[in-house]
């Protein structure tokens, strides 16, 4: 039974109203002290479920940014004699900026040295604050911290904070929930699920990095200095190396990525071990127990729950997987993918042939991409050896060559993933190798890979949305906060994003979760991402890979298609029979060197390009009629 969103909106509504309660229902001060602990630690772990759940940065070192805002707090209003609403921000401004620090360390460290050197933070901070005693306290801490005080909410510090300590994590998780469906968080979803694919599309990685660094920095500072008002007191043992690993518990068990299963979780691994003290000495081991049994129960945490009720709030991938398993993907549902994948490839090949005849063929129009003795190296290995050729407005170029000939590099060089060691790659004469691959993008240029490279975690749509420029300024405040210049900047995105869909005929599967598509319709997705931008020139590295029948034949269509609406194409493809069928013109690379260049007539016929497949002299054949639908059969000598 499919449970209406109005119904989970009142469970959510009923779910915070109850733990609302505790304070008038008489709960007791231990009780209260632990659920206050519970808000402040939810606040802290979101940091991590931002920047490793979503982002896919390994944090293990949050209890040392928890520690650096409280600390922050403490001694500004010990030692300055600050309000807390001065030293707070303060505490927040300074943890922001050893984010920011960190952003720019994952630069050059990745995945588990990132890891190694987050969780190095938890001894450094022990360290200093154990040394500079002076300042600290050493290994008794601060003490005498003024708490804050709200007299009109009970006698004690437990009850008087606990409705404060409750709002401000309910804003800051509707905050991150917010954020986690905007421009923003698209782009933290696609660092994590394939950087390369989001640098290609204008993704700033670095950018993002950074300031997915400084919101976890900035979530372990607001707990930190929380602990501190609401405790009066603060020590290294209260941030140790333990504390970060409770943390990232919270996250795991709550479910890696889901904002509302990091709220549960720190409310399970906070409370249930004060719930069990009573085993006494076995209270941890029955705590690991049931930590084993949820994780076992639920492998996707309690994200499962969280993430079922506040579906209403939370994009159509993150709503689909709540609600549930991801389809399979049957040999019916192939067989009506290639009959529709033949019906639109017909309706494009009309459409085409309906304006030849009413409108003259374009002029030609200039070069558009010049690579001048390009090389490329890799230590000892050349890859490229002073590669040199033009790309015209308004043609496709086919670039063909043996396995290990180059072409790829090529691709990659242009398009910035690997820069050229030596030579030039010109843009209508603006120089453009050596740029980051974000920056090439917002030149005009898009790239799809030879791998299907999809963001899972993301519908279609949303694929779609990330690569167009007119959010590719937008920053998280206006985002978050859904300014009128950003809310314009979605609605533009969310149009043409609809309108690419729609070219390449797959505008029915808008709302559905990449993870769910067959690789056919994964393919499309890249194509319509790769268009959405109307790019100047549109680079394909093997587009055909994994491609068969009806899709061939679309595929082909979109691309003429697309030619005669005026995009440049250049195309890596190791079938010669589709590449003929398309292309313009034909260069050819062997061994990192060009070979020949030329019509696609004429380059399949040329002995040099035939004994670079063949890897001998053979002799010339007149090229078989090409076979239809699928163009798998061999045109000529050159097959692969």
């Amino acid at each position: 039974m499919t449970v209406s969103m109005t119904a989970r909106k009142v469970l959510l509504a009923v779910f915070l109203i109850a733990l609302a309660l505790p304070p008038f229902l008489g709960a007791n001060s231990y009780v209260l002290q632990v659920l206050n602990l519970s808000f402040i630690y939810a606040i802290a772990a979101l940091g991590i479920t931002i920047a490793t759940g979503i982002t896919g940065l390994i944090v293990l070192g949050q209890a040392a940014l928890m520690g650096v805002g409280g600390y922050s707090t403490g001694l500004t209003m010990t030692v300055l004699g600050w309000p807390w609403w001065l030293a707070m921000p303060a505490a927040i401004v300074i943890t922001g900026l050893a984010g920011a620090g960190l952003g720019l360390l994952s630069m050059r460290i990745k995945g588990h040295y990132l890891a190694i050197t987050t969780l190095a933070l938890n001894e450094i901070f022990r360290v200093v604050v154990l040394n500079e005693s002076w300042l600290t306290g050493g290994p008794f801490g601060l003490r005498d911290i003024p708490v804050l005080r709200v007299p009109m909410l009970g006698t004690t510090v437990s009850q008087q904070l606990y409705l404060p300590l409750l709002i401000i994590a309910v804003l800051i998780y509707a905050l991150a929930i917010r954020m986690y469906g905007t421009t923003f968080g698209r782009r933290m979803r696609a660092i994590r699920d394939d950087d390369l694919a989001a640098e290609t599309m204008g993704v700033n990685s670095r950018r993002v990095r950074v300031l997915a660094f400084v919101l976890c920095s900035i979530a372990g500072a607001i707990g930190g200095s929380l602990y501190v008002l609401t405790f009066g007191f603060i020590s290294p043992n209260n941030f140790a190396l333990f504390e970060s690993i409770r943390m990232v518990l919270m996250v795991v068990i709550g479910g890696l990525g889901s904002i509302g299963g990091t709220f549960l979780g720190a409310l399970v691994v906070t409370g249930l071990p004060e719930m069990l003290r009573g085993i006494e000495t076995y209270y941890l081991a029955a705590f690991g127990l049931g930590t084993v049994v949820i994780l076992l129960t639920v492998p996707r945490g309690m994200g499962v729950i969280a993430d079922w009720v506040l579906a209403p709030w939370l994009p159509e991938a993150r709503k689909s997987q709540a609600d549930q398993p991801v389809k399979q993907f049957k040999a019916e549902d192939q067989e009506a993918e290639d009959a529709r994948a033949v019906a639109v490839a017909e309706r494009l090949r009309a459409e085409r042939e309906a304006r030849a005849k009413s409108a003259p063929a374009p002029e030609a129009r200039g070069t558009l991409l010049s690579v001048e003795n390009a090389s490329k190296k890799f230590g000892g290995v050349v890859a490229l050896k002073d590669v040199s050729f033009t790309v015209q407005q308004g043609e496709i170029l086919g670039l063909i060559g043996p396995n290990g000939s180059g072409k790829s590099t090529m691709i990659n060089a242009i398009s910035g993933i690997a820069p050229i060691t030596s030579g030039r790659i010109m843009l209508e004469g603006k120089e453009i190798s050596g740029q980051p691959a974000w920056n090439v993008h917002a030149a005009g240029i898009s790239r799809i890979f030879q791998n299907v490279r999809v963001w899972g975690s993301m519908t279609v749509l949303e694929n779609v949305m990330i690569a167009h420029p007119a959010t590719r300024d937008l920053d998280v405040l206006r985002s978050t906060f859904g300014a009128r210049s950003a809310n314009a900047a979605e609605d533009e995105a969310r149009v043409a994003a609809l309108e690419a869909l729609s070219l390449v005929g797959i505008r029915h599967l808008a709302d559905r979760p990449a993870s769910d598509l067959s690789f056919g319709q994964s393919r499309l997705v890249e194509i319509a991402r790769g268009i959405v931008n109307k790019p100047r020139l549109l680079l394909l590295d093997e587009p055909g890979a994994g491609l068969r029948g009806g899709l061939i034949l679309e595929l082909a269509e979109i691309l003429k298609d697309l030619r005669d609406k005026g995009m440049t194409i250049l195309v890596v493809e190791h079938r010669i029979k589709l590449v003929v069928e398309m292309c313009d013109r034909i260069t050819v690379l062997n061994l990192g060197e060009k070979i020949a260049e030329g019509s696609a007539e004429s380059v399949a016929r040329d002995p040099v390009v035939v004994d670079a497949y063949l890897g001998g002299k053979v002799e010339r054949r007149r090229p078989a009629k090409t076979p239809a639908p699928d163009m798998t059969g061999p045109a000529n000598p050159i097959t692969n």
